[in-house]
C-alpha cells in the first residue's frame, strides 16, 4: 500500500512539472515586494503558470543577460536608461518606462538620534561616530549611485564644502549588494540610517525622512539641476560609464530570445490591469506605460496602451 501511495505521489509530481510553464523574470531587488504581490493574484488566475522571480541589483540583471546569457521572459530594472545602454540591439527592441520613484533616508525607532534627525541636520548625524549607515553598491545597483548623486547635490544645495568626499570617506559605513539588503541590517538594528527608494522604506514600515526636492531625484522640475550630478559605473563589457542625475524612472522590456513570450506578454497585461494597478498603488508606487520605441511593440501591447 505504500508503495501504491508514493507511486501516485510521484505521477502527480511529474504531472505537475510537465503541464506547468515557468515565466522567468529578472528584477531589480527594489521591486520584489510589488511584482510578488502581482505573481501570487497573477498564479490565481493562471495556475497552469509559475512566475520565477529573480531579484538582484539592476546592474547584476543587465550583466545575468549579456555575459551570463542566462535565459529569461522579462527584466525589470530601477533606471530605465540601462536597458538601451546593455541590451540594444541585441537583446531588446524597447523600453517600457513604468514607475517612478525618490531617495529617502530611512531608519526605525530603534535608530540612534531618531527624534532628533531633520532636513536640516541630517547630514551631521550621519556622520556621528555613534552612527552606522548604509547604501547599496553604486557599481551593481542604482540606488547606490543615486545614493552619491544625492550626496553631490546636497553638497550645493546645503552649501556645505567637501560634504561630498566625506561622505565617500565616511568610516562609519557600510555598502551592501543592492538596496533591499539594507532593510534586514535596519531591522535587526545594525544599521542606524539607510538610504533607500520611499517605494522601499513605505513597504517595509520603516520610518523615513524626505530630502528636499532638489536633491531627491524625483522631481522633471529640477530634472537640469539632477544633472550636474554624475558617477562613475561599471558598464557594458566592465568598461566604465559616466551616470548622469535625472529624475528616478523604472524600466521594463520583454527580452528578444524570451523563452515563453506569449506566458510573458500575458503577465505584462495582468499588470496593467485593474488588479495590477491596484497592487502598485498599495505598495505605494505609481504604475504608467511611456516607451521609446511603439513601432517595435507587439501587437498585444499597442493595443494594450493605445500605440
Amino acid at each position: 500500500m505504500k508503495k501504491v501511495f508514493m507511486l501516485l505521489i510521484i505521477i502527480i509530481i511529474i504531472s505537475y512539472t510537465s503541464f506547468s510553464k515557468n515565466l522567468i523574470i529578472l528584477h531589480a531587488g527594489s521591486l520584489t515586494n510589488v511584482l510578488k504581490a502581482i505573481s501570487i493574484e497573477f498564479e490565481k488566475e493562471n495556475p497552469d503558470i509559475s512566475v520565477q522571480l529573480m531579484g538582484s541589483g539592476s546592474l547584476v540583471v543587465m550583466r545575468k543577460i549579456t555575459e551570463l546569457n542566462q535565459l529569461a521572459d522579462i527584466a525589470f530594472v530601477a533606471d530605465y536608461m540601462i536597458i538601451p545602454q546593455f541590451l540594444y540591439p541585441k537583446f531588446a527592441d524597447f523600453n517600457i518606462i513604468f514607475s517612478n520613484n525618490s531617495m529617502v533616508l530611512a531608519y526605525t525607532d530603534k535608530s540612534k538620534y531618531e527624534n532628533e534627525i531633520n532636513k536640516n541636520n541630517w547630514f551631521n548625524i550621519i556622520f556621528n561616530k555613534n552612527v552606522l549607515f548604509g547604501y547599496s553598491n553604486p557599481d551593481l545597483d542604482p540606488c547606490g549611485y543615486r545614493t552619491l548623486m544625492t550626496m553631490q547635490l546636497a553638497e550645493t544645495y546645503y552649501n556645505i564644502n567637501d560634504l561630498y568626499e566625506k561622505f565617500l570617506n565616511a568610516k562609519n559605513k557600510f555598502i551592501l549588494k543592492k538596496s533591499v539588503d539594507l532593510v534586514s541590517y535596519l531591522e535587526a538594528n545594525e544599521l542606524d540610517y539607510a538610504f533607500l527608494y520611499k517605494s522601499t522604506a513605505f513597504q517595509h514600515n520603516l520610518k523615513y525622512l524626505e530630502f528636499p526636492e532638489e536633491i531627491n531625484l524625483s522631481s522633471i522640475k529640477f530634472k537640469n539641476n539632477y544633472k550636474k550630478a554624475f558617477v562613475n559605473i561599471l558598464g557594458k563589457d566592465g568598461k566604465k560609464v559616466r551616470a548622469y542625475g535625472s529624475p528616478i524612472n523604472y524600466g521594463f522590456t520583454l527580452l528578444k530570445n524570451a523563452p515563453h513570450k506569449d506566458l510573458a506578454l500575458k503577465f505584462i497585461k495582468f499588470m496593467y490591469s485593474d488588479k495590477g494597478k491596484k497592487i502598485f498603488k498599495e505598495k505605494g508606487m505609481s504604475l504608467f506605460a511611456k516607451t521609446d520605441y511603439p513601432e517595435k511593440l507587439p501587437d498585444d501591447l499597442k493595443l494594450l496602451w493605445g500605440y
